[in-house]
């Protein structure tokens, strides 16, 4: 009775979201959600195209530095255009009012500068507008497929965001209920995971479509994207725990977080015009498949922690999926577990036997396939053309952030991107790479960072300063500052401790001399 009752319920939830999503109506106005110290969260939605260019109402949540007893002189210094990390769950999106991290991560960023006295000139996140974009499959679109890494159709999404939204926070201007933007505001980008590659995306498509000066774009923050999708699955196919200098426990043919393969090969399949012929059942085996991983993912109602606990389950009681059943030792040759409730695939028995031998040899990637028809190389050529590391030489600055023990989205992601621009690393763009982190807690350290002035806060100086400086190791100690070096906020090193009043770098920490 209880499983008749189960399916009833997740019946009835379906039925819930889809009447949701049709009566999504594109916002005449900012709807309030809450406020959270100086940071109040507005929500609404947008008119937009999907991947077959049929409109769409997707959804976003806007959040504005809002001090309770404004000054006359109080204004918006910065837009900050910010992509969420990977999410399977609904709640999870930036406009869902169950969404309580971002929430607090938004209100720190927005606190007035920091309790530190800072001049609001060189406070580059907070005194800002932060505008975070659902993405399609999530929010007011929940009933549908999210277009998972499909990075151009994502990227001219979310500046539809920001468009639309920076016109309804106008209307709230007008009204004398927000402050106004100063006459020399400017907007950044930032994400970490798949936001970091939609942030950098984004950069692309401003770049593109000669948008950034209209939008007074200065650069983008991204923390370890999957800018290479291709790197990224051959890694996993590769790395023996021995890759880029940095020990890891991955092996070769292992995935460390198998969630992340589907929803890949899905987005591809969903966006991409060579891939409409082409099912999951040509890449991912059937066994896999029959865990009930693609139902979890379209009912969004799991985080990814939930599908974790799901799959250690199968792992130790073994799987019935009614027409087919597998033991626990058959459960074992397509999972493992390196702790409780955490659970690693084995790549040989996730993929199709004929998809993991084409993964495996090597000569299939020394050229793009050009021929069509094929699902093995289709899938392949549509991870070419979603890769963020080419089609474009960057006007605007970039700072990187990614850990060499990143067993998720590799640091190969990154080489790839200064393989395709080698004479930009250091002035155009640059690298903090000596975290050895896997990718949740890097993710975790990412965003305290963020949260932190003494840290992240400089990384919007460099990304705002409009010439090279030349510097590319000079910040705090992850970029190897010489220990007892004072060092200004451009990266400068002075030759003492400074006599003047301000914010220095000492030691890789910011320090304020007063």
């Amino acid at each position: 009775m209880m499983k008749y009752y189960n399916k009833y319920v997740s019946m009835l939830f379906a039925v819930l979201l889809v009447s949701s999503a049709w009566a999504a109506e594109v916002s005449d106005s900012l709807k309030t959600l809450n406020t959270i110290g100086q940071a109040t969260t507005y929500v609404y939605n947008y008119p937009s195209k999907n991947a077959a260019g049929e409109d769409v109402v997707l959804s976003s949540a806007l959040v504005a530095w809002s001090p309770e007893e404004p000054k006359e002189t109080d204004s918006i210094e910065t837009l900050h255009i910010y992509s969420h990390f990977t999410i399977t769950a609904d709640h999870e999106c930036p406009s869902s009012e169950l969404n309580l991290k971002e929430r607090a991560l938004f209100a720190v960023l927005l606190k007035d500068d920091y309790g530190l006295g800072l001049d609001p000139a060189q406070n580059f996140i907070s005194h800002a507008v932060i505008i975070a974009p659902d993405f399609e499959g999530y929010g007011a679109t929940s009933d549908v497929p999210h277009p998972y890494l499909a990075q151009e159709l994502t990227a001219r999404q979310v500046m539809d965001a920001v468009d639309y939204g920076l016109q309804l926070y106008k209307k709230h201007v007008n009204d004398k209920r927000s402050l106004p933007f100063k006459n020399n505001w400017r907007s950044f980008g930032f994400g970490f995971s798949q936001g970091g590659a939609v942030a950098l995306a984004v950069q692309r498509y401003l770049e593109k479509q000669g948008l950034d000066e209209l939008f007074r774009y200065r650069g983008t923050l991204c923390g370890d994207g999957p800018y290479d999708l291709i790197a990224t699955l051959r890694n996993y196919v590769e790395d023996d725990g021995d890759n880029y200098g940095q020990q890891t426990d991955h092996r070769k043919g292992m995935n460390t977080m198998p969630m992340v393969v589907p929803m890949i090969i899905k987005g591809m399949i969903d966006t991409h015009p060579d891939m409409k012929d082409h099912q999951l059942t040509d890449y991912l085996s059937q066994q896999f498949l029959d865990t009930g991983i693609m139902e979890w993912l379209e009912s969004k109602e799991y985080v990814i922690n939930d599908i974790h606990e799901k799959w250690y389950e199968q792992l130790q009681e073994g799987l019935d999926a009614g027409d087919r059943q597998y033991t626990k030792e058959q459960m074992a040759e397509l999972f493992q577990s390196p702790k409780e409730n955490r659970v690693w695939a084995h790549l040989d028995k996730l993929f199709t036997s004929g998809f993991y031998e084409y993964m495996t040899d090597a000569a299939n990637f020394d050229a793009v396939p050009t021929e069509r028809g094929n699902a093995y190389q289709d899938l392949h050529r549509a991870l070419i053309d979603n890769s963020v590391c080419t089609g474009w030489e960057p006007k605007h600055r970039i700072q990187f952030v990614h850990s060499k023990g990143d067993m998720v989205v590799p640091y190969g992601n990154y080489l790839s991107f200064r393989d395709a621009h080698p004479d930009g690393e250091g002035t155009l763009y640059r690298i903090d790479d000596s975290a050895n982190d896997d990718h949740i807690d890097m993710g975790t350290q990412f965003f305290l960072y963020l949260t932190t002035l003494g840290n992240y806060g400089e990384y919007f100086q460099w990304l705002d300063n409009s010439e090279a400086t030349g510097i590319k190791n000079v910040q705090r100690s992850m970029f190897n500052v010489q220990s007892g070096s004072w060092y200004d906020l451009q990266g400068r090193r002075l030759n003492g401790r400074p006599s003047r009043a301000g914010v220095y770098i000492y030691n890789g920490k910011k320090q304020i001399i007063k």
